[in-house]
C-alpha cells in the first residue's frame, strides 16, 4: 500500500453501489431484473436511514430474489418396448397319488389294437392336468404284462417301446405302448382290456348278466333293481317312478367267501327336447350262506343330466389287486371328449375310490 494514499472504504453504499443489482432476472431469463427500478430506493435508504447490517441484508435478499435457475425441461414420453417372456412349459407337482405300489408302476389300458397300450400313469390323479405332466417312460420298457379281460387272465406280453402323450391343438393324449405278444397268444389276447406289471394282479372269476341263462338273467336284473331302488339320493323328480335299466351287471365270489355284485343301471327320460339321464354305479354284498338273503350295498355313484352331456362310468374288469390280493373294480369315465381311469377296491372291508387317473382328451 503506498504511504499517504487512503485505503478505499467498503461500506454497505459501496457494496451496493458496486453489485449490479439490475443485471439478475429473478426467473433465470435473459434481460432486467425486475427490482431494477427500486435500486435509486435502496441505494438513498443505505446512506440517510438504516443502518450498515439492515442494509447488507436487504441488498442480499434482492440478490437471491433475482438468481433463480432456469427450470428443469419436462420430461418427454419415452415409448419403452415391452419384450415378452420367453415361452416356458410349466410342469405339474402332482399331488400325493393313493395308488399302492403293489399294484405296479402304471395301469395299462388296450389302444387302437391289441398290441398297443395306453399308459395310464398313476402318479397323476384326477387333480392334475394331463398336458402339464411329464410321464417318465424309460422304467416300463422290456416289462412284462398279465392281461385281463372280464376278470380272467388271457396272455402276456411285453413292452416293446413307448411313445409319449402326444399334444393337438387342445387335445392330449395318453402315451403308448407298444407290446409283443407271444404267437401263441394272440388269438386269445385279442379281447384284453387291463393289463398290469406281471405278478402284481391275479384273476377274479366273475359272470356276467350277458352270459347267463335268461331266467337267471331275469332273476338277477330283479336283484339289482331292488338294490338300486333301495338307493339313498334318489332327489330328482323327474325319473321316480321309471323303471331301472340293467347296463351291465357282474357277479363274483370274494375270496372271503361272500358274494359280490357290480352293476350300472340306467333311467331315461325320454323327452325328443330334453333328453335326460341318470346313471347308478352300485357295489352289493351279502354272504353266500344266505342263499335266499338280501344284498346289502356297500358303494354307490349317482350322476344325472342331459343324455348328450353326461358323463359316463362303464365296469372294465374286475380283479384281485396288489399284495393283499384286494378285490378292485376297473372303471372307466368318458365325457363325449375325453376319458379318465378310476379303481374301486375293498380295503379293511369297505369299499371305497382308491384312486383316479388324470384326465386326457380335448
Amino acid at each position: 500500500m503506498l504511504a499517504g494514499r487512503r485505503a478505499p472504504s467498503h461500506t454497505s453504499s459501496d457494496v451496493a453501489t458496486e453489485q449490479d443489482v439490475g443485471a439478475v432476472s429473478i426467473d433465470g431469463a435473459a434481460g432486467a431484473c425486475r427490482f431494477r427500478r427500486m435500486r435509486w430506493l435502496l441505494l438513498w435508504l443505505m446512506r440517510h436511514v438504516l443502518s450498515e447490517p439492515i442494509a447488507i441484508a436487504i441488498g442480499l435478499a434482492l440478490v437471491a430474489a433475482c438468481e433463480r435457475t432456469t427450470p428443469a425441461p419436462g420430461r418427454k414420453d419415452t415409448a419403452v418396448t415391452v419384450v415378452p417372456p420367453p415361452e416356458t412349459t410349466v410342469v405339474a407337482t402332482p399331488e400325493v397319488s393313493t395308488w399302492d405300489s403293489t399294484a405296479g408302476p402304471a395301469l395299462f389300458v388296450v389302444g387302437s389294437t391289441p398290441a398297443e397300450a395306453l399308459v395310464i400313469a398313476p402318479r397323476y390323479t384326477d387333480t392334475t392336468a394331463l398336458d402339464s405332466a411329464r410321464v417318465d417312460l424309460t422304467p416300463l420298457r422290456g416289462i412284462r404284462l398279465d392281461l385281463f379281460s372280464g376278470g380272467k387272465r388271457v396272455g402276456i406280453a411285453r413292452v416293446a417301446s413307448t411313445t409319449g402323450s402326444v399334444r393337438t391343438d387342445s387335445c392330449r393324449t395318453w402315451p403308448t405302448a407298444r407290446l409283443d405278444v407271444a404267437a401263441n397268444d394272440s388269438a386269445a389276447t385279442s379281447e384284453w382290456n387291463v393289463a398290469f406289471e406281471a405278478g402284481h394282479a391275479v384273476q377274479m372269476a366273475l359272470d356276467s348278466i350277458a352270459g347267463l341263462p335268461s331266467a337267471d338273467s331275469a332273476t338277477f336284473a330283479a336283484d339289482i333293481a331292488r338294490i338300486a331302488s333301495a338307493l339313498p339320493g334318489d332327489t330328482s323328480a323327474a325319473f321316480r317312478g321309471l323303471p331301472f335299466v340293467v347296463n351291465k351287471a357282474w357277479r363274483a365270489r370274494m375270496p372271503n367267501g361272500r358274494l359280490l355284485v357290480a352293476a350300472i343301471v340306467v333311467r331315461n327320460v325320454n323327452q325328443e327336447a330334453n333328453p335326460r339321464q341318470e346313471r347308478i354305479l352300485l357295489v352289493a354284498e351279502r354272504d353266500s350262506a344266505a342263499p335266499r338273503g338280501r344284498y346289502d350295498t356297500q358303494y354307490s355313484e349317482r350322476v344325472t343330466g342331459l343324455e348328450e352331456t353326461l358323463e359316463t362310468t362303464d365296469l372294465v374288469t374286475m380283479v384281485l389287486l396288489g399284495t393283499d390280493r384286494r378285490p378292485t373294480l376297473i372303471l372307466a369315465r368318458d365325457t363325449g371328449s375325453g376319458s379318465s381311469y378310476a379303481l374301486i377296491e375293498r380295503i379293511a372291508g369297505q369299499w371305497q375310490r382308491r384312486w383316479g387317473s388324470a384326465y386326457a382328451g380335448c
